[in-house]
């Protein structure tokens, strides 16, 4: 290997790291470039260029669980990745439901995420390094990730304990496991199968020139093993695409049922701090709406056990109906469920969606609410909105994560009345169920604590929003 290769591949080092901190990276990109900077390390034999590969093989370890760390822990067996975004380590783990765990790296910081029953999260504090995470991992998440040793030894629960198994003994208790396994090996198959097809090369013979940066160098290997996903249909992706301004990729969702639906991959680099999926209905002759006057469509998303996940927003429709038709039938296909839906205008989005705070304010908050999935549905107030601090302390009855929060306005403060049993579920919550009085409406301090200190305790959050609301009645006749 002369010098000019050895810079060249210096510098794809360097391209290869850069792509892996970008937000808008996609995942068979990752993993394609932590397998090209693998390669790379490993073909280069020559103790000086070793020494130069030493930093971006710090990095591969330093983003990483190590094979050695993962099988002496025994978590390699349910073990989906390490990723730098929430929605990656969702997918991950939505991909393997009956049991995995993930790792979201982020500020040198290492949090897990442990898949649970209803397809929910079991999420760690932030911790310092890949030894404290697989040590939390130990020690609070047995319930619901099984070591390598367990998955290895699985006995029936229902079955005694035979010194001489029989067959049918020995078949069952090796079930789990194979199915375990198979989903493994299925997950990692179906990753390696769209690396390899986005990455494969035609004959040289026929091949066009490539630019090297882009070259798929011939002395690394590829996997030969055939895939049952290459012949799979791949989603049709458009070319660059301005969404008024905004430059994006459009991606076609479901051909048959939506022909004009398409999933929107923004190439901006966006500072927002909430997760929006974008949903743009494209017309027939190819115009674009007329974007002073167009109006847009956002739909709260849950988990299934009621905590907030994102936003879905549909553009390109003025029609109710379609836009309600079209985010049920999305969202059924995936792992939340659309809680309520708002419309306003796309100017109004366009200028506030960076922010959750603003997006709530101007787009929910002063928007058209035109569906909610029932009356004891509730909207969702973001966490960083509310001061916690509790003024009147009581006891209140136990919560679930759709129990909603009682918040009193008062100026530019919102205020827990009733709901820190609902905030202390987990401290990873983005928004809370929210019932909101305000101050203005006369709701007084006086009136609240008068009214809490007639209810037998623990007191729920309906029996209370119900005796504050009949209180004004009393007071206003």
């Amino acid at each position: 290997m002369d010098v000019l290769e050895k810079a060249l591949l210096v510098d794809e080092l360097k391209h290869l790291i850069d792509g892996l901190k970008n937000e808008k990276t996609s995942l068979f990109e990752i993993a394609k470039s932590k397998q090209r900077i693998k390669d790379i390390c490993a073909s280069c034999d020559d103790p000086a260029f070793q020494d130069q590969l030493t930093p971006f093989k710090a990095f591969i370890l330093n983003e990483e669980f190590s094979a050695e760390d993962l099988a002496s822990y025994g978590y390699s067996m349910t073990y989906r990745g390490t990723y730098n975004f929430m929605g990656r380590v969702e997918n991950a783990l939505f991909a393997s439901a009956d049991m995995g765990w993930a790792a979201l790296r982020q500020a040198q910081l290492w949090q897990i995420w442990v898949i649970r029953p209803a397809l929910s999260f079991l999420k760690s504090p932030w911790l310092n390094s890949s030894t404290d995470a697989l040590q939390w991992l130990q020690n609070h998440a047995s319930e619901y990730v099984k070591t390598d040793y367990e998955l290895q030894h699985l006995i029936p629960v229902l079955e005694p304990l035979n010194e001489h198994p029989s067959e049918q003994d020995k078949k069952a208790s090796t079930d789990a496991l194979a199915r375990l396994k198979k989903e493994t090996a299925n997950f990692q198959t179906q990753l390696d199968a769209i690396i390899q097809d986005k990455i494969r090369t035609v004959p040289e013979s026929i091949a066009p020139p490539v630019p090297t940066e882009n070259r798929i160098k011939p002395g690394f290997r590829q996997s030969a093993k055939p895939s049952p996903n290459l012949n799979k249909a791949q989603p049709l992706a458009l070319n660059d695409f301005n969404l008024d301004g905004l430059i994006c990729r459009l991606e076609r969702i479901d051909a048959r049922t939506f022909p004009s639906l398409y999933r929107v991959d923004l190439h901006n680099d966006i500072d927002q701090n909430i997760k929006i999926d974008w949903l743009y209905l494209k017309a027939e002759n190819e115009a674009q709406p007329i974007w002073e006057s167009a109006q847009i469509f956002v739909a709260e998303q849950l988990y299934a056990q009621g905590q907030f996940s994102h936003y879905v927003v549909l553009v390109g429709t003025h029609s109710v109906e379609y836009a309600i038709t079209i985010l049920q039938s999305y969202t059924d296909q995936r792992h939340t469920s659309t809680s309520s839906i708002h419309q306003t205008s796309w100017a109004n989005f366009k200028q506030h969606y960076h922010q959750h705070e603003s997006l709530f304010n101007e787009c929910i908050m002063n928007g058209t609410l035109v569906w909610q999935r029932d009356q004891r549905v509730y909207p969702y107030i973001p966490a960083s909105f509310i001061n916690t601090q509790k003024f009147i302390p009581f006891e209140e009855t136990s919560a679930t994560f759709f129990t909603p929060v009682i918040l009193l306005r008062e100026r530019q403060k919102i205020r827990v009345i009733h709901g820190l049993e609902r905030v202390n579920l987990s401290s990873e919550d983005q928004a809370y169920p929210y019932l909101l009085l305000d101050r203005s409406d006369g709701y007084t301090w006086q009136l609240i604590r008068q009214v809490i200190s007639r209810l037998p305790q623990p007191i729920s959050v309906h029996d209370l929003y119900q005796a504050l609301e009949n209180s004004m009645s009393v007071e206003s006749s």
